[in-house]
């Protein structure tokens, strides 16, 4: 049975679909009425200019057929204009006295003929332009290649905001429904302690479910006062079978309602991903002395840098401050560095840009995380933190694409301001939507002394230095840094890149849940971890055999799989691991765990820069991932034996991993 909110998001989506499917036949109306020409107007501007310099060179009284470099030149034009196929100049009895191209396979291709005169007007020659409409075709499949991907973008991102538009009450009267419908379905007569208000949806259901537990309790009273044990028992029998007498703890929202808010922030930065090396190369100074590809990897490290540095005292920082608080603080921080960014030309304050965007990432993370734990009971933290996670994922999956269309539509610094909009817009959604948090005082942060404790616990060190850390800096160097860089450097547009780099967060999307069931069920999480790292490392190898975005593409998709096949079997051994830490130091242990991750986050792309410089991109992309699968085999070979704890259904969620390369 589908649920109401499955339902709802069900019928958006098909609203959506068709409007995206007018839109795109709208677009691709546009797109074959002004391209073809937009691209006549270009041959006809080329036209006229050649033909100003031939008739120049006439009046300068040098014969028509003695010009010497005209082949060259037209071939210059050529080169510099993609979509015309073919210059020549003929005169009206038919000699070609220059040419550069050859004619397109097509029947009847698109022409452009301006003349060539003298200063009396008599006609000396045709300037003959042949349009190549295999790059009309291309360039219309590379329009509609993006209204195709910004469409189901689109989708994702309307799907996310569903909470935004019907409200947190909304959602919180939906889904008390859906659980009273779910459960009456199932012949389940309990009584739900959720928090919502009585709805005329929620309360006929809940008086008659009461009438039922009274009467039920009416009826045992008595037969207990008669001692009527049969009675007792069939009642007793009924109650476990139905429910009846039961009441179910109700679904919990803190997740939901800081989602929307938590979205948008991160969509804000990930829109930066395809388009952010190019940037920094482009205002990277030539004689700055670190190399050119240190230069562009330096932005990227900075800010993975300053959310390891801060993340961990902002854990106890953001209590301080009130969830809410951090929240809004770090969005208004990030937003102004993304204007910084937009609006800098000096290198220093580009790096202080990103600098400062790191610090107000770490804020609004470890706010919005600890509003999650705050507001639910333990035993709903894993699936709060997983849509907490989800909301994550699905951001790097709709940030990507449409950064890349707006940096090459609207140029990479207009980018960098849509990015400070939506982080603004994250704000205000955050200021409407977060219920007020009180700060805490006197909250405490993770010490040196507990992180020491942690590494002690059994097999974490090499789980953590073997497989976590350079899991990240696999993750970072390729997606952030190696890909964007070298299909720039092939002619790639940013948008090209940014449906690339779909791939990873997709597979993550779809594939963490199940990998995370089989590793549960067959008790095989320190397998999986193994496997999954394995499989992303040897991926790499790939590139050996060349670097064609389809190659690029299977990395990107082998290193999404392995990584989906370890990332939740991995937060379930560190959970493990902090069960096992002495004096209940497992606060040391999630905090070693992170400080782990982001640490790898910021030495990928500074181990990649290096690399690319001395060893090119293929091989620097294989001996990250040689080495990815080294550590993952000193884990596998740090301890054979399996884990005496008691198999969970899912990881602790203060542990898991987002899965993102943030």
């Amino acid at each position: 049975m589908i649920g109401l909110r499955a339902g709802i998001s069900v019928a958006i989506a098909v609203i959506l679909c068709a409007a995206l499917a007018v839109i795109g036949w709208r677009a691709l109306v546009a797109v074959e009425r002004t391209i073809v020409p937009a691209i006549s107007a270009q041959a006809d501007s080329v036209g006229r200019s050649a033909a100003a310099l031939v008739e120049n060179a006439v009046g300068a009284g040098v014969p028509m057929n003695r010009l010497v470099g005209v082949d060259a030149y037209f071939a210059d034009l050529l080169r510099a204009n993609a979509e015309l196929a073919e210059i020549r100049l003929v005169t009206p009895d038919g000699t070609v006295l220059g040419q550069a191209g050859a004619l397109p396979a097509a029947a009847d291709p698109p022409r452009v003929v301006t003349s060539v005169t003298a200063r009396s007007g008599i006609p000396l020659a045709s300037l003959v332009i042949t349009v190549d409409p295999s790059v009309v075709s291309s360039q219309v499949a590379a329009v509609l290649v993006d209204v195709a991907f910004i469409g189901v973008v689109s989708l994702l991102v309307a799907l996310e905001l569903v909470a935004l538009v019907v409200g947190a009450r909304g959602v919180e009267t939906l889904a008390a429904l859906e659980a009273r419908v779910r459960a009456l379905a199932r012949g389940r007569l309990w009584m739900h302690a959720d928090a919502v208000e009585p709805t005329p949806l929620t309360a006929p259901i809940d008086a008659h479910v009461a009438r039922l537990h009274a009467r039920h309790e009416t009826a045992r009273a008595l037969a207990a006062q008669r001692g009527d044990t049969a009675a007792l028992g069939t009642l007793d029998a009924l109650g476990a079978r139905t429910g009846i007498g039961i009441v179910h703890p109700g679904e919990n929202h803190a997740a939901t309602v800081i989602r929307p808010a938590l979205f948008l922030f991160m969509m804000a930065e990930e829109l930066a991903r395809p388009f952010l090396p190019r940037l920094a190369a482009e205002v990277a100074p030539p004689d700055l002395g670190i190399g050119a590809d240190l230069a562009i990897s330096l932005p990227i490290v900075i800010f993975m840098a300053g959310v390891a540095l801060f993340q961990l005292p902002f854990a106890a920082a953001s209590e301080r401050l009130g969830r809410r608080r951090g929240f809004l603080i770090g969005a208004a921080l990030a937003a102004a560095s993304y204007v910084g960014s937009a609006l800098t030309a000096d290198y220093s304050l580009f790096l202080a840009s990103r600098f400062t965007a790191a610090i107000g990432y770490a804020l609004v993370f470890v706010s919005a995380q600890g509003h999650v734990i705050d507001h639910s009971r333990p035993s709903e933290r894993t699936a709060g933190l997983a849509v907490f996670v989800r909301a994550i994922l699905v951001a790097g999956l709709c940030g990507p694409p449409i950064g890349g269309v707006l940096a090459d539509r609207l140029g990479d610094h207009n980018a960098f301001l849509a990015s400070a909009a939506v982080a603004v817009l994250a704000l205000l959604v955050a200021g409407l939507s977060l219920p007020p948090s009180e700060p805490r005082h006197g909250a405490r942060g993770v010490r040196l002394s507990d992180l020491g404790a942690a590494l002690r616990a059994p097999r974490l060190a090499a789980l953590l230095f073997g497989c976590a850390l350079p899991a990240k800096v696999l993750l970072v160097a390729i997606c952030f840094y190696l890909v964007p860089v070298e299909l720039q450097r092939q002619g790639y547009s940013a948008a090209a890149v940014g449906r690339l780099q779909m791939i990873y967060p997709v597979l993550m999307v779809l594939a963490v849940p199940a990998f995370a069931a089989l590793a549960e069920r067959h008790d095989a999480r320190a397998g999986f971890v193994v496997g999954g790292s394995v499989i992303a490392g040897l991926g790499t190898l790939l590139l050996l055999a060349g670097t064609s975005p389809w190659i690029i593409a299977g990395v990107l998709a082998l290193l999404g799989l392995g990584q989906a096949m370890s990332i939740a079997a991995q937060s379930a051994l560190v959970a493990d691991s902090a069960r096992h830490v002495p004096g209940g130091g497992s606060a040391g242990v999630l905090g070693l765990f992170r400080l782990i991750e982001r640490t790898g986050n910021a030495a990928g792309p500074a181990a990649a820069g290096v690399m690319l410089a001395a060893l090119g991109f293929a091989a620097s992309g294989a001996t990250i991932g040689i080495l990815v699968v080294a550590g993952a085999l000193g884990f596998a070979l740090s301890g054979s034996r399996k884990s005496a704890t008691p198999r969970i259904v899912r990881p602790d969620g203060g542990t898991a991993s987002e899965g993102s390369p943030l």
